[in-house]
């Protein structure tokens, strides 16, 4: 009996917490549809003057990690796509996650330097607070990254600024994209490289398409 009173005790504490955590992503983000995948540690912060209207989550996406927009970095997740657990999109340009496509956890996809690459900018901001406006992404070099539809990213791998990754492709766990990946390819590797293509013509589908 306490253990059926504890379980329920425990149900409605999660629920309460993932209704609270829906309603700060919902401040925060733009949410097209009604149907949106989010848990606990999801979370969508703001900062450098960016609005809600900078993050778009359309219908069916699910994000279970953290988008940071900064200075109007817009992230875009379209249909059907996937952000895994502990995987960040930190965005101070351009980010776009293509329909169907799936991002698993611990994945880095990053469209800025963080901070100037010049020495004397780099000195100067390590005497600023951490919080002031010097520290923003904004006054870093950035490219915007899109990643096409049905594309599959596997744990712990990383995407940089610039970079374009074509339908249906595959970027293997712990991989460092620096380069475009071209559609039905396999990218591996830290810098990762193309290691096979045309896969859509290797094997033939196991479930139905439709």
């Amino acid at each position: 009996m306490l253990r059926e009173i504890y379980t329920s005790i425990r149900d409605l504490r999660k629920n309460i917490k993932m209704h609270y955590v829906r309603k700060d992503i919902a401040r925060n983000s733009t949410l097209l549809g009604a149907s949106h995948g989010f848990r606990i540690n999801s979370r969508v912060v703001l900062t450098s003057g960016s609005t809600r209207e900078d993050v778009i989550l359309h219908d069916h996406s699910e994000m279970f990690g953290t988008i940071n927009s900064h200075n109007h970095g817009k992230v875009v997740m379209h249909e059907w796509s996937k952000i895994g657990p502990n995987s960040i999109i930190d965005c101070a340009n351009h980010i776009e996650i293509g329909r169907d496509t799936a991002i698993a956890f611990g994945v880095t996809i990053i469209d800025h330097n963080t901070h100037p690459i010049n020495p004397a900018d780099r000195r100067y901001m390590r005497h600023t607070p951490h919080r002031s406006e010097e520290r923003s992404p904004k006054y870093a070099a950035n490219k915007p990254i899109i990643i096409g539809e049905n594309v599959w990213i596997g744990s712990n791998a990383r995407i940089q600024k610039g970079v374009t990754i074509g339908d249906n492709a595959i970027v293997a766990a712990n991989a460092v994209v620096t380069k475009d990946v071209p559609a039905n390819a396999i990218a591996a590797g830290n810098p990762a490289k193309i290691v096979k293509e045309h896969i859509d013509e290797t094997t033939t589908p196991i479930f139905p398409l439709h």
